[in-house]
């Protein structure tokens, strides 16, 4: 079975874990590379089609033809990883979302939330199926030597390590962040996050011989009272080797999303049987409810008393039980990958 991606892979590693496993043949590429070999065309980042521009009416009406030319020969499938991009806060690719959904034959979502929130927003012939993120179970198997301590020159010896892995992509996240990292009681703690939304932006009126106290006063407004030895800020995408090193030195992994529809840091820390800090929102709450792990609902006043309070369950979860590695078995990369061949193949047989 041929499935075609139209757009260029992600660097995330997540959906490599199911091409690796599932007896489909995946390509990725142009909208335009499409040819009618393809039995499925598979849109997991919308956004991803024009390369993160945003598309003009003409590129619009252009994708739409080619959809319809698609599915004359292939069954349209859309992952769900979020109901509008990351980055968008004014939705302008919310007209290339639509067209997309007003197509598709097919919705993968990747928890139960998803569906009873966005089915409505697809055809009513349109087939839905829920197929939870998988485990990167690859990265588990690093044999990698890198060291993270080396790479940003910070030693994490008698150190609380507190890390967010994913990119902090607003100064909403930001705030939510260093909310969380200063309600953890633990006086020992160090926060590192390698890939920082860049928060101390300088705007066009600061003179340039102000930049350097204009990056101070930001940087202190929003992380006082830490100092400076309490937290690490990198401003690119880590590599994985280190990452992984990361993540098994790291004493609590947070995620800091306010919006999201999915997190693939909750996956990574189920991963590695780490301790989270995992917002009440969207499919997380679920994936976290199967496991037994606990949530912060944001909206709650008491900030502070609830984190304590997490940080008290987590003590609790024995991440070696029988019952917990149990649970983690309907997120294998080899289940997952089955559900979506298993989904294709369905979508092939409805006429």
């Amino acid at each position: 079975m041929k499935v075609f991606i139209p757009h260029k892979k992600d660097r995330n590693i997540y959906f490599d874990e199911i091409i690796n496993r599932a007896n489909c043949e995946f390509s990725f590429g142009y909208f335009k590379d499409y040819d009618a070999s393809f039995s499925i065309v598979n849109i997991q980042f919308p956004e991803a089609i024009f390369d993160l521009a945003i598309p003009s009416k003409e590129q619009l009406i252009e994708l739409e033809n080619a959809i319809i030319q698609w599915r004359k020969n292939s069954k349209l499938v859309v992952t769900l990883n979020d109901d509008k991009s990351h980055y968008d806060e004014e939705n302008k690719y919310g007209d290339l979302f639509k067209l997309i959904n007003k197509y598709a034959d097919g919705v993968i979502h990747l928890g139960q939330y998803s569906v009873d929130s966005y089915k409505k927003d697809f055809p009513s012939n349109c087939k839905h199926k829920v197929v939870f993120h998988p485990l990167y179970e690859s990265l588990n198997t690093n044999t990698s030597k890198e060291n993270i301590e080396e790479k940003i020159k910070l030693d994490f010896n008698e150190k609380y390590v507190v890390s967010v892995i994913g990119a902090i992509r607003s100064l909403e996240e930001v705030k939510l962040m260093l909310k969380m990292f200063k309600a953890l009681p633990q006086k020992n703690k160090l926060l590192i996050v390698p890939n920082m939304f860049n928060f101390k932006e300088i705007p066009k009126f600061v003179p340039y011989r102000f930049r350097k106290i204009y990056n101070y006063w930001v940087e202190k407004r929003y992380c006082y009272p830490l100092k400076n030895e309490q937290y690490f800020f990198g401003y690119n995408f880590i590599e994985y080797d280190l990452m992984v090193d990361l993540v098994k030195k790291a004493s609590l992994l947070m995620i800091p999303r306010k919006r999201n529809l999915n997190s693939g840091n909750l996956y990574l820390g189920i991963t590695f049987d780490k301790a989270m800090i995992i917002p009440k929102i969207g499919n997380l709450t679920e994936t976290a409810n199967l496991l037994g792990l606990p949530v912060i609902d944001l909206e709650q006043h008491n900030f502070k008393k609830n984190i304590k309070q997490i940080l008290k369950i987590n003590e609790k979860i024995d991440f070696s039980s029988d019952k917990y590695q149990e649970g983690k078995k309907r997120f294998s990369p080899n289940e997952i990958a089955n559900q979506y061949e298993s989904f294709f193949k369905e979508l092939i047989k409805k006429k």
